[in-house]
């Protein structure tokens, strides 16, 4: 049955993993510039390697910042990574679900998970709007060197 729900707590990085886990051909993140850093970090970056190696597809869409740029650079071995002036707020959609974070003050309080058809399909739309809108990574990494 599909559902939309919140995840809270330390239920969050497992929700996290079941997503990862769960992708098989297309991983689209449109996040915030301070999410690089966590996404190569312990269990998800693990979760971007595990999806690579199963041959998933993956874009990411984050603003390229000098304060990012090395986590950035690194991202760019599993992703095709792009950068949009002003990101703020992050989320990810697969061909079949939807997470996204909601942030306190320093670390991810809660999280939104759907697997609802049309809400994955709406947040697809965005993702594609907002890929169309970014420059490619090499571009600004060109202009932050």
């Amino acid at each position: 049955m599909a559902r939309t729900r919140i995840i809270a707590g330390d239920r969050i990085a497992g929700a996290i993993a079941r997503f990862q886990s769960n992708i098989k051909k297309s991983w689209c993140a449109c996040v915030d510039s301070s999410i690089p850093a966590f996404s190569m970090s312990g269990e998800i970056k693990k979760g971007y390697v595990a999806a690579k190696g199963r041959g998933v597809k993956i874009r990411y869409v984050t603003e390229i910042t000098a304060d990012n740029l090395p986590h950035c650079e690194e991202l760019m071995r599993f992703v095709e990574l792009r950068h949009l002036d002003g990101v703020r707020g992050s989320f990810a959609v697969s061909e079949g679900e939807f997470v996204a974070g909601i942030s306190g003050r320093s670390r991810l309080e809660k999280l939104v998970y759907s697997d609802v058809p049309e809400v994955v399909e709406h947040q697809q739309d965005i993702f594609e709007t907002l890929w169309s809108a970014s420059t490619p990574a090499k571009e600004r990494i060109k202009q932050l060197k």
